[in-house]
């Protein structure tokens, strides 16, 4: 890295787990870093907060993934962070040469410049919430989870539906969940263990190499295998008329997790209907199958969030899939256009937008030198945008933030110096295999935990002389702790659950 780099200033919108990332990464390689925060603390929306402005995890959030492969590899948590500091645009200098960030605080609006920015202010910020016939007729509350604080008609089956009703069963006299599809009902632990301590670094590469290559045989194996795990995971039959399946494809879907949700429909507290088509009168709404409810004193909408936008807007160009036939099975909206989901190409050395998705694990500006140029970013991601047309046209509710994950992760692997390419088939993996046997093994086969990609020595990021030691650490805890005979949450004292 040069001097001029060195030297170079950077602006980090948002304190949650990716901006936080980011911040101790690019002080790490040397830059001045000034990160904003809207809050008064840190972790963005696992930071529980009664403000209905902010998007925030609920006092009954249950993380969907255990705290050895999601956690952070060091502490303490860095300084220079602006907080109660709302970033509302960012843009180019009228010279073309740099950021100005505009932020409120207190009241006061400043402008700052800065060489470089990095947008982490969550994927998860816009509240979805989407409108319906009547909606004006209605004389009960409708209100999005993000402000949740009553009850009665959930709308949606989704990750927050299993964390909401839950916490309404024991003080509503009657709930509902409104749902337009089918859903998986997976659980967090299997067999006393977290479902994601299963997936080691090894096996994830294989599911890469699998799904590369044989795309067609790894969506029908899974499309046979999920439902068969999905049934099994309950002790009682999943009942038709809840409409859970058909079950989404996990190919084009991430699954969802709301285990306390079945036994509340199978013991008859919980009532599934069909989508909400519209309001009726003041209380009382009308659901696809024809079906009216009345005396409705609240909706709750468990929809879902979209990234927040607004403050990219001037600078993050969006398109359309631009092949004939993509365009023609496309009706989705326009698709931002970033090298690899994180790089706008035109400012791909300043800029690096992590609001597409959540990892926030490698710094975007070390390795800019190695982007490939401006018109190969631009055909690549129009190939891209081909792919995700070609989701979507499979199932309409594809996510299209989607990324390749056997090309992305081995990318951002190499990008990032993690030097994790030690652990495969390669000449490297065969070296570091004669070299030391167990950790090998331990690092395939182990925890997947975020100390690993500080282990190798690769010269283009610091590694960390405490990580075999909390890699081998990391390991003996999760075997003394698992499998738990008895989960810390449960559907009441349902035998269900206790088989978790």
């Amino acid at each position: 890295m040069d001097s001029e780099s060195v030297k170079a200033t950077v602006a980090v919108t948002g304190a949650g787990p990716s901006g936080l990332c980011m911040h101790k990464t690019l002080r790490a390689d040397g830059f001045c870093v000034t990160l904003y925060e809207w809050r008064k603390n840190v972790g963005g929306l696992w930071a529980y907060s009664d403000n209905p402005a902010y998007t925030t995890a609920l006092p009954v959030t249950r993380a969907n993934l255990s705290k050895f492969t999601c956690g952070f590899a060091d502490f303490p948590i860095p300084d220079r962070i602006c907080f109660e500091a709302s970033v509302q645009l960012v843009r180019r200098n009228e010279a073309d040469t740099g950021w100005l960030v505009t932020v409120e605080k207190h009241g006061r609006v400043e402008t700052a410049e800065f060489d470089k920015v990095a947008l982490c202010h969550g994927y998860q910020t816009k509240a979805s919430i989407p409108t319906f016939e009547g909606q004006d007729k209605f004389e009960g509350t409708i209100l999005h989870s993000q402000a949740y604080r009553k009850k009665v008609v959930v709308v949606g089956l989704f990750s927050t539906a299993g964390d909401v009703i839950p916490d309404l069963m024991p003080v509503a006299s009657k709930v509902y969940v409104s749902h337009r599809r089918g859903a998986l009902p997976f659980r967090r632990y299997r067999n006393g263990t977290p479902n994601d301590l299963g997936i080691t670094w090894r096996r994830r590469q294989l599911d890469q190499f699998l799904t590369k290559y044989l795309p067609r045989p790894c969506k029908w194996v899974a499309g046979a295998a999920i439902p068969v795990l999905c049934r099994r995971a309950f002790d009682f039959k999943l009942d038709p008329a809840w409409r859970l399946e058909p079950f989404p494809s996990i190919t084009l879907n991430l699954p969802q997790f709301f285990e306390l949700v079945p036994p509340y429909l199978h013991d008859g507290s919980l009532t599934s209907l069909h989508d909400l088509t519209r309001f009726t009168g003041p209380k009382s709404l009308e659901f696809a199958d024809g079906t009216v409810l009345d005396d409705v004193d609240a909706v709750v909408l468990c929809t879902g969030y979209a990234a927040d936008w607004s403050i990219a807007a001037p600078f993050v160009e969006n398109s359309r899939p631009s092949h004939a036939t993509a365009t023609q099975r496309y009706g989705g909206l326009p698709l931002y256009r970033l090298y690899m989901n994180l790089f706008p190409p035109r400012y791909a050395d300043s800029c690096v937008v992590v609001c597409y998705h959540a990892f926030g694990k490698s710094n975007g500006f070390s390795f800019a030198d190695g982007l490939p140029s401006r018109e190969a970013m631009e055909e690549h991601i129009d190939a891209h945008q081909q792919w995700i047309a070609a989701r979507w046209a499979a199932d309409c509710s594809a996510d299209t933030s989607a990324v390749k994950q056997w090309e992305f992760q081995q990318w951002l692997h190499h990008a990032a110096g993690t030097g994790m390419e030690s652990l495969g088939w390669g000449l490297k993996g065969w070296l570091f295999w004669l070299k030391d046997r167990r950790m090998y093994n331990l690092m395939n086969h182990g925890v997947e935990t975020a100390h690993l990609f500080s282990f190798f020595e690769t010269g283009r990021r610091p590694t960390w002389d405490g990580a075999l030691e909390a890699v081998i650490h990391q390991n003996e805890v999760v075997r003394e702790m698992f499998p738990v005979k008895d989960i810390p949450w449960s559907f009441g004292d349902s035998e269900s659950t206790s088989k978790l």
